[in-house]
This record gives C-alpha cells, sequence and structure tokens, in this order.
C-alpha cells in the first residue's frame, strides 16, 4: 500500500468516526475507531517503509497529515468531555458507593462478641 493509499485510508476512517461521534452511535464509533487505528497503524508501516527507501514524506502528505493529528486531538478531547457527562449521569441514578459492609460494620457499641465466627465480622 502507498503513502497516498494509506493515508486516504486513515482520512476516511477519521470522517466515519467523525459521524459516529456526532451520530452518539456507541457501536459504530467502536468499529469506526478499531478501523481507524488499523488504517493507522498500516499509514506507520508505509511511512516507515518509505523512510528505509530513503523517500522524504512529501509536503502535500505531510500537510495532510497534520491535519489528521489536528482532528484526532480534538477527537480526544471531545471523547474526554463525552466521558466526563457520562459519568455525571451515572453518578444521578446510582447511589455513592461507600466502603461500609452491607449490614454495618458489626463493631456496634461493645465490638464483636467473642463467640461470634470470623467470617461474620466486618473486615472495616
Amino acid at each position: 500500500m502507498t503513502l497516498e493509499e494509506s493515508l486516504s485510508a486513515v482520512e476516511q476512517q477519521i470522517e466515519q468516526v467523525s459521524a459516529a461521534l456526532l451520530a452518539a452511535d456507541p457501536l459504530s464509533l467502536a468499529k469506526h475507531s478499531t478501523a481507524l487505528r488499523d488504517a493507522a497503524a498500516d499509514f506507520s508501516r508505509a511511512l516507515e517503509q518509505a523512510a528505509a527507501r530513503g523517500m522524504p514524506l512529501p509536503a502535500s502528505l505531510q500537510k495532510r497529515a497534520d491535519a489528521i493529528r489536528t482532528m484526532l486531538t480534538l477527537h480526544r478531547d471531545s471523547l474526554a468531555r463525552l466521558a466526563a457527562v457520562t459519568d455525571r449521569q451515572a453518578a444521578g441514578l446510582l447511589p455513592p458507593s461507600n466502603a461500609a459492609s452491607t449490614y454495618g460494620d458489626g463493631l456496634g457499641a461493645r465490638g464483636a462478641a467473642p463467640g461470634v465466627a470470623r467470617i461474620y465480622r466486618s473486615a472495616g
């Protein structure tokens, strides 16, 4: 695969990931994110092969690669914001967890009774 082909594949996958993010479609996002990772790996291999042959990256491809880097930064930031919103929504729906055991700490006013088996004492 040439540098041009592999870079075009990365650009196509970024467009698909962008569309999935805008649509808030988690299945499509997962599918296209995996495809983007694979396309980026192919582009990386093509770059390594070109460098091994002593071929520099043409300026037009460098500009496109810079645009991809910018877009990936935006996607990373968008995903971080989406994760924060999701965390807040989950916190509003689910009660906060605490370290207390289900039936209390078992210590009470006088501690555990001497004849109670150890498995019935709280880990707290």
